[in-house]
């Protein structure tokens, strides 16, 4: 990896150089000194993912890995570190969840129960699968809900494009279904595996109350096994065992939050971001472990190299993503004063792999600024700065808010299948590939900050909207309830 940490600290170099800043002997002298430090990046994720594993947010394992992002900023050597507190709803704990087919056969069957979703409340009796459209869920619900009482409802497969929207239906579904007195909802994720469940939160944004009734994943295989059997005219049934825990009230979660201050303009921030929480079923080494490594490793990098930037770049770890980009969101709120000083965000959560391109999210004014940069590294790593939006991650938080949020797009094969899943563990990570992509997200940050012209623009809400609405982004953010602005 030394090698890797002489790319980086060359590339940094050749940044002031290019953006303007009088490079003299000392500052060379600093550079060659930095060379001789190695990257920690594997490191903080071999830590983070194999020492304190899974980071669920609200969770006890999640408030420990709080503390240590706070010590390693610290002992990195930011400044003004410190946590931003804010509040989750109700916590959440998975206990157990295990399913068989009693009849027409005997099958053991793999699920997983959905984030923040509830426990069944029947005897080992088997009970009889219902076939659900899922192309017509709320639809099917005012028609057949009387008729579900005693019964375990199998969501079928939607359309394609109809999945985002089964997604935001889904806990509107569950009510209904509770209310009818249903024993279960079993939906497959979108997301194929060999035997492989996934979980996902209830409802996204988090922001209703807990579920009554217990809704799982199943592996994709038994799904269409069960489905198969039914739409067959067999009578199929299931013994099904959930336990879910909530927590009694609302539990504290915080942001971590280091700086490095600009010489210049200190009150102009360009944000480096990840999520440090985790889903609870690997240990969440690809999502966003790998995210949070690369931000504490650019961090690193950046004062190792001895370099100032001329705007303060700030390195903010969220929790909360996973449930609906709450932690992003509750600093944005926070922050709301100073988001015409925020020059953009990158937030990189999108796997395993190498960064490929930078999707401007509707802010094409960035484009020439990391065009050049994408110039002057191609040897190192060859970028594309693409029109376009990487949805739902930390950086749309900012998009939302007026800000250019830009998801940093990886070359990560397999992440679709392994995020949110029991295969999401360190094993994935290439620690080369780790250490590269903590370079490109330092050389970005410092690019942006220390350019002598303010790069960025901050949107009122009102066009920031007509931005959305022109690129088609209405439709997507208004399916979980995300759309700020007026109707």
């Amino acid at each position: 990896m030394r090698s890797d940490c002489r790319c980086l600290i060359a590339w940094l170099a050749l940044a002031c150089l290019t953006a303007g800043i009088a490079a003299d002997r000392n500052d060379i002298d600093k550079v060659k000194n930095a060379v001789l430090h190695e990257s920690h990046a594997y490191q903080y994720l071999e830590e983070l993912s194999n020492g304190i594993g899974p980071r669920l947010t609200g969770s006890p394992e999640a408030a420990f890995a709080t503390q240590w992002a706070r010590a390693k900023m610290e002992v990195i050597g930011l400044k003004q570190v410190h946590l931003e507190s804010w509040q989750l709803a109700r916590g959440w704990k998975r206990v157990s969840a295990q399913a068989e087919m009693v009849a027409p056969f005997h099958l053991p069957l793999q699920i997983a129960s959905y984030g923040w979703s509830g426990s069944t409340k029947t005897d080992a009796a088997g009970e009889d699968v219902v076939v659900v459209d899922g192309n017509r869920l709320l639809e099917g619900a005012r028609e057949n809900a009387g008729k579900w009482a005693g019964k375990i409802l199998l969501v079928a497969p939607a359309e394609p494009d109809r999945a985002m929207t089964v997604n935001a239906e889904l806990a509107a579904f569950a009510s209904a279904a509770a209310a009818a007195h249903a024993i279960a909802v079993i939906k497959r994720d979108t997301r194929p595996g060999i035997l492989l469940t996934h979980t996902e939160p209830l409802s996204f944004p988090l922001s209703s109350g807990p579920s009554r009734i217990a809704v799982v994943d199943i592996a994709e295989e038994h799904q269409k096994l069960l489905e198969s059997l039914v739409r067959s005219g067999r009578r199929v049934r299931l013994r099904i065992d959930v336990e879910n825990q909530f927590s009694p009230g609302p539990v504290d979660c915080a942001n971590i939050v280091g700086e490095i201050p600009g010489y210049q303009h200190p009150e102009q921030i360009v944000v480096v971001a990840a999520h440090l929480d985790s889903w609870d079923l690997g240990t969440g080494a690809t999502d966003d472990g790998f995210g949070t490594a690369s931000v504490l490793a650019a961090a690193e990098a950046m004062l190792g190299s001895g370099l100032k930037p001329r705007r303060t770049i700030r390195f903010v770890l969220f929790t909360g993503e996973e449930q609906g980009l709450l932690g992003s969101q509750a600093y944005v709120q926070r922050h709301r004063a100073e988001l015409q000083n925020i020059l953009c965000a990158f937030a990189l959560d999108w796997g395993q792999g190498a960064i490929t391109k930078f999707p401007q999210a509707g802010h094409q004014e960035l484009a020439p600024a990391l065009e050049r940069l994408a110039a002057m590294i191609e040897d190192f790593q060859k970028i594309e700065v693409i029109k376009g939006y990487l949805n739902f991650t930390d950086a749309y938080s900012f998009t939302l808010a007026g800000v250019p949020g830009i998801a940093p797009l990886q070359d990560s094969p397999g992440y679709s299948l392994n995020a949110h899943s029991a295969a999401d563990t360190l094993d994935k990570v290439d620690p080369e590939i780790l250490v590269r992509d903590s370079a490109i997200l330092a050389l970005a940050a410092f690019w942006i900050a220390d350019d002598p012209i303010r790069e960025g623009e901050f949107w009122t809400p009102e066009k920031t909207a007509e931005a959305l609405i022109r690129d088609h982004q209405r439709a997507v953010i208004e399916l979980p309830g995300m759309w700020p602005f007026a109707r």
